[in-house]
């Protein structure tokens, strides 16, 4: 088997708010969602998809109370092209309704910001001068 994740799945308290911070806020591409539907794929690069689920539904799928369903227990990390994208993405989410996390500011190896969305996920957004955006390293 070949390493890979095709879908995230992030269970969402208001699924409109979700959608409207993914898509509007963020710029994220959507795929085949129709009003009335329990999830959203978010289409992105490299074949992977980033779903969000109605909380009740997403109970039901994973068999789990509500009290087993955790957020900020990882994190979603976007690379940038450089410093500028990082503070521009950052003012965008924040804009959407974001929660800033941890002001953008310079690390031992880059630059970084991070927030949560509105349900807690927590996102990275970084420059490192030596991964590309599309995650390839320059070395």
């Amino acid at each position: 088997m070949n390493p890979k994740i095709n879908f995230i799945t992030l269970a969402v308290a208001d699924l409109q708010k979700s959608f409207d911070f993914y898509k509007e806020g963020l710029g994220f591409p959507v795929s085949g969602y129709k009003e009335g539907d329990d999830h959203i794929v978010f289409e992105m690069e490299d074949s992977i998809g980033l779903v969000l689920y109605r909380r009740e539904k997403f109970l039901l799928l994973t068999n789990n109370p509500i009290e087993q369903v955790r957020s900020a227990g990882f994190i979603l990390s976007h690379f940038t092209g450089n410093q500028e994208d990082v503070d521009s993405l950052l003012a965008s989410a924040i804009k959407a309704g974001a929660i800033l996390v941890k002001e953008a500011r310079e690390e031992s190896w880059g630059y970084s910001a991070s927030f949560s969305d509105p349900d807690g996920h927590l996102w990275e957004i970084c420059f490192n001068p030596n991964i590309l955006p599309d995650g390839d390293t320059f070395f």
